[in-house]
């Protein structure tokens, strides 16, 4: 089993991270450049620190040896919000590389930013709101997480299922699950390509759900097996917020607009150097 691979960070989003798991020592990246280590105690605990030969042989080698990135992302194990009416998956919650990493599901709430986090905007909100009201309304933030949990209630439910290579999905435990849905077997299609199912009625929820996946296209970007409608959908956004690209870039596995996503990146790096 190699030890490099990729995995996605939930609960809530927070991009795609690069893993070298070496058993008793493992590094973590962001970007492909900078790593953290975290390795093993004589005592069995986990401590965050700089990789030594004489304590992480296997590390340190594996570091100098690593492949280029993006490594393939490995974490087939996902935890599925359930919409209440179908009972099919919803909103992702986490995911895991191994099956004995999986937890049990206490509260299946989805966040879509961390609570420090408030400076999503929506367009559609902004417009919908123009138009009816000028009276203050929960952020958008607030809105799309609102909208996301009652689509689960009254008692939400949530599942983890194991991917295969075809996209299908094997149900396995969870929380609140209906009598013959552990064990079940779901198509690809039935599971959201992004983070959230973008298949609602209402065109105001429609337009929030994708409002979401635009804010966070360019970390989205380094998802792999994305469809080339929607990784061109995604660049497209994310030139329109540049400086969320710059991190998640070497990541990406592969760009259809080249020559937006320069000019987008030459933009970011000159914002942030203002």
């Amino acid at each position: 089993m190699s030890p490099y691979y990729g995995m996605r960070r939930l609960g809530p989003y927070l991009g795609v991270i690069q893993v070298i798991d070496v058993g008793d020592a493992c590094a973590y990246s962001t970007n492909g450049h900078s790593w953290r280590i975290r390795q093993q105690t004589a005592s069995g605990r986990f401590r965050w620190g700089v990789p030594h030969s004489a304590h992480a042989p296997n590390l340190v080698e594996a570091l100098e040896r690593r492949p280029p990135v993006p490594f393939p992302i490995r974490d087939r194990f996902e935890l599925w919000l359930l919409r209440h009416n179908s009972r099919k998956p919803l909103a992702l919650l986490s995911t895991r590389y191994h099956a004995s990493e999986m937890d049990t599901v206490r509260n299946p709430h989805w966040r879509a930013f961390a609570t420090t986090d408030t400076g999503f905007r929506s367009a559609t909100l902004q417009a919908r709101l123009a138009e009816h009201t000028r009276r203050r309304q929960p952020s958008h933030r607030d809105q799309l997480e609102s909208l996301v949990n009652m689509a689960s209630q009254p008692l939400p439910a949530a599942q983890w299922f194991e991917r295969q290579a075809d996209g299908s999905g094997k149900g396995l435990q969870g929380l609140h699950l209906l009598e013959g849905e552990a064990g079940r077997v779901l198509s690809g299609e039935d599971f959201p390509e992004l983070l959230v199912s973008e298949d609602w009625p209402d065109p105001l929820a429609r337009g929030l759900v994708d409002d979401y996946h635009n804010w966070s296209a360019g970390s989205l970007l380094a998802h792999q097996n994305l469809s080339r409608r929607t990784r061109e959908r995604l660049e497209q956004a994310a030139c329109q917020r540049p400086t969320g690209l710059l991190t998640a870039y070497p990541l990406i596995p592969e760009v259809f607009d080249r020559d937006a996503i320069d000019v987008a990146l030459v933009s970011a790096r000159l914002m942030n150097a203002g």
